[in-house]
């Protein structure tokens, strides 16, 4: 394959609107703790410390759902396996076992040869700025191609 870059096919990841959300529930709150700090700055008590510490906890508990649930989710085909990283963790699929390839509401679904269905979030509605059926035919293309080279069964 002419557009194979270190043995990476392709990789889609969550869209624009939706990395823009998770930038802006990480960035916002981390904001906002680093005023509540400057504040304890200008006006030192244990009320005003608390009071950053507790927006620096809800900072950090944005930063982690932003990243869990939206930044690190993707969707990697590689030459040798294909990789699925989503919110409840991550799946690796050898090419050898992956018979068709569907959409679904969750995402990309690739199904193997012994009857098993993975799913891959980073091609779902609610990942995708753009139409899921576009992002879904160049995914499909490609695992076709992969399919068809016989590489590397």
């Amino acid at each position: 394959m002419d557009d194979v870059r270190d043995g990476v096919i392709g990789v889609w990841r969550v869209g624009r609107s939706g990395r823009l959300i998770g930038y802006v529930l990480a960035v916002g709150p981390a904001c906002g703790a680093l005023t509540a700090w400057l504040g304890v700055l200008s006006h030192p008590g244990t009320q005003s410390a608390g009071s950053a510490g507790i927006a620096t906890a809800v900072a950090l508990g944005f930063g982690l759902f932003a990243w869990w649930g939206l930044l690190r989710i993707r969707l990697e085909l590689a030459t040798d396996m294909i990789v699925m990283v989503n919110p409840w963790g991550t799946q690796r699929l050898p090419w050898s076992r992956v018979g068709a390839v569907s959409l679904g509401n969750g995402g990309a679904r690739f199904h193997t040869t012994d009857g098993f269905t993975y799913t891959a979030y980073a091609l779902s509605d609610l990942a995708g700025g753009t139409r899921q059926d576009e992002r879904f035919a160049d995914v499909r293309r490609k695992v076709e191609d992969q399919l068809r080279s016989g590489q590397p069964l």
